[in-house]
């Protein structure tokens, strides 16, 4: 009697155990699955943005290269283009294909440069948490990713790259800029509209000087292998250039870089503060 009171004892703890041990496996799951839910939708939305329009190889062919290279040095990031009806559909159809958002400008903003203010528009997308602007005639590279990954543990709302010792025209260059949502807090949209009639060549850059850097000159980190020395916010690139490379460097379609670019990097040394380490000759 005693032992059948005890193996029905028995049973019924088993049953117990059981019952539990899948309540807890049910609730680890729940935990783990609403955990990982959180950390998606919280998670930064990180846009890489270009202007592209025309036929021109150099940027077509470049616009592809970019969405490819990104892929390893930018994963968490996505390649958008701001592009008009000139663009050749095979060079849609093969930016959509690597994985890159298209947006079809339908705005008054015409002329011969309009792609190079197209892209400032995603500085007024609430959608996107953080973004950077760049060149499709240019290509992603680690010395760059470097450079952004401080800037986003630094909390600062605004990033400049200046790499070259031409790139001291302006406070802030085209394609070498990013920000947060929060940062500019006034409509990109606007000012480009005011710029809608310039078609000269570094008129985007006009633009930034006059109407963007006011309002980040306080709220920006800037990596600097040349002029450093004339901002405050300014700091060497932490990873060392290699040969000729500089972040904004020029390429064709054929990947090919621009040799004018080059002959003026190697002639000129990098100031001691802008450099990461002494012996970085040029930053």
């Amino acid at each position: 009697m005693q032992s059948t009171a005890r193996y029905k004892m028995s049973q019924s703890l088993s049953t117990i155990s059981r019952t539990n041990m899948i309540r807890l496996i049910l609730v680890c799951t729940f935990l783990v699955t609403t955990a990982y839910l959180f950390l998606k939708n919280n998670k930064e939305r990180r846009v890489i943005s270009f202007g592209l329009y025309g036929t021109n190889p150099k940027y077509t062919v470049g616009a592809v290269r970019n969405v490819q290279i990104a892929k390893y040095i930018y994963p968490d990031w996505v390649c958008r283009f701001y592009v008009d009806l000139t663009v050749p559909p095979e060079i849609i159809d093969a930016l959509k294909k690597e994985g890159a958002q298209i947006i079809v400008v339908e705005s008054d903003i015409k002329g011969k440069i309009a792609g190079m203010f197209w892209r400032f528009l995603v500085a007024d997308d609430r959608s996107v948490d953080r973004y950077i602007v760049r060149d499709t005639d240019s290509r992603l590279s680690l010395r760059e990713s470097t450079a952004v990954n401080e800037w986003i543990k630094s909390g600062e709302n605004f990033h400049i790259m200046k790499d070259h010792p031409y790139h001291g025209s302006h406070k802030i260059l085209g394609g070498l800029w990013g920000g947060t949502k929060n940062g500019i807090g006034a409509s990109l949209a606007k000012f480009t509209n005011e710029w809608k009639n310039r078609d000269t060549y570094l008129d985007d850059m006009e633009l930034l000087q006059n109407k963007v850097w006011p309002l980040i000159e306080h709220s920006h980190i800037s990596h600097d292998s040349y002029f450093c020395e004339s901002d405050p916010r300014a700091r060497p690139f932490p990873l060392k250039r290699m040969g000729d490379e500089h972040v904004g460097q020029v390429f064709d379609e054929f990947d090919k870089p621009r040799e004018s670019d080059c002959k003026p990097l190697r002639e000129t040394a990098s100031p001691m503060r802008c450099r990461a380490r002494p012996d970085w000759e040029r930053g």
